[in-house]
C-alpha cells in the first residue's frame, strides 16, 4: 500500500460503513449516547426536585452508575469471549431498555415512597452495569468487522460521533423540555430497544459476535494454560502477565484523573472567579466539545506519522506542559479558552489511540477480555473528582493546573518507560463478513 494516496486512504476508510455491522454500531454509538445525554447529565436536577435528600446524598446516587460499570466492566469482557459478543452486546441494549423504562415507572408511580431513592439506587448502578455489558462490546465487534488498516480510523471516528452526541444531547434536552423530565426515560429506552431488535435481526442466521477460537499457532500468554484462557480466573492471570497491558491502564488512569477535572472542579474556580462564571464555565464545555470534533482531521494525521506509543506520548506531554506553564498565563477568560483547545487536542491524541493499542494487545480470541478490562480507567473519573476538590481545599486554586500537569506527567513517563510501538500486536485473521 505504499503507492495508497490520501484520497484512496479515505476511500477504503469510508468503505468500511457498507458493512451492515459497523453501519449500526457507528449509528448505535450516536443515537444511544444522545439520548442517554437527555438524561444523565440532569439527574442531580431530578432528584432534587423529586426528593427531600441532602446535597451529598444526591450525589452520591449520581454517582452510583460509575461504580456499577467498573465492577461489570472485566466481567462482561471475559463473558463475550466465552459466550459471543452479541449476546452480551443485546443483553446490555436490552437491559439499560429496561432499566429507563423502571426509572419511569418509580418516576411516576413511586416519587413519594420512602424507597424512591432506594429504587433510583439500584436502577443507577443497573445502568452502569448494563453500559458496561454493551460499549466496550461494541469496540470488539468493530475490531472483529475491521481489517487491521481500518481499525485506527473507525475507532476515531466513533470517538468524534461520541462526542458529537455528547455536545449535542445536553441542550437538545433542555431545549425540549425534557431536562430533568421522566419522558426522556420513556425515549432512551425506546431508543435502546430499536438498536437491540436491529442487532438481533443482523444476526440472523450469521456467525456474527460467536466467540472466536484462539489461533491454533499461538501459544497462550505467559502465566495462563491453553484451557482456561476464558475463565475469569485465567482471564486475569493473562492479563496479569501482559505487562504493556497494565502499563496502558495506569496510564490511563492517571491522565482520566487529570483530565475530569476540566468537567469538575475547573467549574469552582471559574464560578467564583467570574461574575458570569457559571454562564463562562458552559461555554468552556462547548469549546471542548467543538475543539474535540474540529481537531480531529489534524489528530488524526499526527497519529498515522508518529505511531500510536508516540501519538500517547506526545498527547500527555502537550497535556502536562500546559498545566504545568497555565498558573504563569494569569487565568483570564482568553487563558482559559487558550488552555481548554490545547487540552482537547491532548484528548483526541489519546483517548482513541487507547482503543487502537488495547485492539493490538488483545488476541483476537480475548478482545473481549481486553476491552472490559480496559474501562478500568474510569478509576480515574471516580477517583478524580475528590482527589481535585481536596487539593482546592488545602492547596492554592493555581496549584490544581499543577496536580493536573504531573498526573499528566506520570502518565507519560509510564508510556515511555514501559509501553513499546507495537508491542503485543497481533492482527489474527482477517475478519470474514457478515
Amino acid at each position: 500500500m505504499s503507492g495508497e494516496t490520501r484520497r484512496d486512504r479515505r476511500r477504503r476508510d469510508f468503505a468500511a460503513y457498507r458493512h451492515p455491522i459497523v453501519a449500526v454500531t457507528m449509528a448505535s454509538t450516536f443515537f444511544l449516547k444522545l439520548v442517554s445525554y437527555l438524561c444523565i447529565p440532569f439527574m442531580t436536577i431530578f432528584l432534587s426536585r423529586n426528593a427531600d435528600l441532602p446535597a451529598h446524598v444526591i450525589g452520591l446516587l449520581v454517582g452510583l452508575n460509575q461504580l456499577g460499570s467498573l465492577t461489570a466492566g472485566f466481567f462482561s469482557g471475559v463473558l463475550a469471549d466465552r459466550i459471543g459478543r452479541r449476546r452480551i452486546l443485546l443483553v446490555g441494549l436490552f437491559g439499560t431498555a429496561l432499566v429507563f423504562g423502571l426509572l419511569f415507572a418509580v418516576a411516576t408511580y413511586l416519587r413519594q415512597s420512602a424507597a424512591f431513592p432506594v429504587l433510583f439506587g439500584v436502577l443507577n448502578v443497573s445502568y452502569g452495569v448494563m453500559s458496561a455489558f454493551f460499549w466496550p462490546v461494541t469496540q470488539v465487534v468493530m475490531a472483529d468487522s475491521l481489517s487491521k488498516e481500518q481499525r485506527p480510523v473507525l475507532f476515531r471516528h466513533r470517538y468524534v460521533l461520541t462526542n458529537t452526541a455528547v455536545a449535542v444531547g445536553p441542550p437538545t434536552g433542555a431545549f425540549l423540555g425534557l431536562a430533568s423530565d421522566r419522558l426522556a426515560f420513556v425515549i432512551a429506552g425506546g431508543c435502546y430497544l430499536l438498536f437491540a431488535l436491529a442487532y438481533a435481526w443482523l444476526g440472523r442466521g450469521t456467525q456474527y459476535g460467536a466467540p472466536v477460537p484462539p489461533p491454533a499457532a499461538s501459544a497462550p500468554p505467559a502465566g495462563a494454560k491453553a484451557g482456561d484462557r476464558r475463565s475469569f480466573t485465567g482471564a486475569l492471570r493473562v492479563l496479569a502477565a501482559d505487562r504493556a497491558f497494565r502499563s496502558l491502564t495506569v496510564s490511563m488512569i492517571l491522565f482520566t484523573l487529570a483530565y475530569c477535572q476540566i468537567e469538575s472542579n475547573l467549574s469552582r474556580i471559574v464560578s467564583t472567579q467570574f461574575a458570569d462564571g457559571v454562564r463562562f464555565f458552559a461555554v468552556l464545555l462547548t469549546v471542548n466539545a467543538v475543539a474535540v470534533i474540529a481537531l480531529q482531521p489534524l489528530a488524526s494525521r499526527a497519529a498515522e506519522r508518529l505511531g500510536p506509543r508516540r501519538t500517547l506520548l506526545a498527547g500527555n506531554a502537550l497535556f502536562a506542559v500546559v498545566c504545568l506553564l497555565f498558573p504563569l498565563t494569569g487565568s483570564g477568560r482568553a487563558a482559559l479558552v487558550v488552555l481548554i483547545v490545547l487540552i482537547s487536542l491532548a484528548e483526541v491524541l489519546v483517548v482513541p489511540t487507547v482503543s487502537v493499542v488495547v485492539d493490538e494487545l488483545a488476541p483476537p480470541d480475548l478482545r473481549g477480555t481486553y476491552f472490559g478490562a480496559a474501562t478500568l480507567r474510569n478509576l480515574g473519573l471516580g477517583l478524580g473528582p475528590a482527589a481535585g476538590g481536596l487539593v482546592l481545599t488545602l492547596l492554592p486554586r493555581e496549584l490544581l493546573f499543577v496536580f493536573m500537569g504531573l498526573c499528566a506527567a506520570a502518565a507519560w513517563a509510564v508510556i515511555h518507560f514501559t509501553l513499546r510501538e507495537n508491542a503485543g500486536a497481533h492482527p489474527g485473521p482477517a475478519p470474514e463478513p457478515v
